[in-house]
């Protein structure tokens, strides 16, 4: 009989264990890093936004997803075809640094479009009032030209620098110069032919004078 106390005990511990454990698998496990938030969507609507830290979800209340929103320095590549101020058209690919500031802001009106927008408008808006020349040459001033023209903020990301990553002419604006270039170099190899001649003119008059 003194025996039945310890099987109730450990009956009892065990039923407490089996309650301990399906508590916590009730519940999902969530870390969030300080570089980023995390948006809980419960059976496809958003619920809330999680700070960095150690969550637990109940899992009961429906279909959990996660999205992980990060708050880290993000480069977006962005093209555009524009038209020079001499009316010269080509395509310039702008680089963009920036963070998103407002991530719950992110996810009603997702950066990327809002972004794109923005800096199409600025290249285009840039390369009206630019020569060719300058944009060929990525002069500095166009950095901070196209920086003003994007503003601070767009949406919910705050810009931190944009410059122009590349300038592409068409095909046939690139033949053209190719054929300017290479006039330009037959000019020069011409021009030097004719002062060699040049000179080899005069040493033979030079020795003419002085066999005679």
């Amino acid at each position: 009989m003194s025996e039945m106390p310890d099987y109730a005990v450990i009956l009892t511990a065990i039923v407490i264990l089996v309650g301990v454990i399906g508590v916590l698998n009730a519940f999902r496990r969530v870390r969030v890093n300080g570089w980023e938030r995390t948006a809980v969507y419960v059976d496809g609507v958003f619920d809330r936004l999680l700070e960095p830290g150690i969550h637990r979800l109940w899992k009961g209340r429906g279909r959990l997803m996660l999205v992980p929103i990060s708050l880290d320095q993000q480069v977006r590549s962005i093209r555009a075809d524009v038209l020079s101020s001499e009316r010269m058209p080509l395509r310039l690919t702008a680089s963009v640094l920036f963070r998103i500031e407002n991530a719950e802001l992110s996810l009603r009106e997702p950066v990327e479009p809002r972004l794109d927008l923005a800096v199409q408008s600025a290249l285009i808006r840039l390369a009206g009032e630019t020569p060719l020349d300058a944009l060929l040459a990525h002069a500095p001033e166009t950095t901070d030209i196209l920086t003003a023209h994007v503003g601070d903020t767009v949406g919910a990301a705050r810009i931190e620098r944009v410059e122009i990553a590349a300038v592409t002419l068409p095909p046939e604006i690139r033949r053209l110069l190719s054929d300017v270039e290479r006039a330009r170099l037959d000019g020069l190899a011409a021009l030097e032919r004719a002062r060699s001649e040049q000179a080899a003119l005069r040493a033979l008059a030079n020795a003419a004078r002085l066999l005679k």
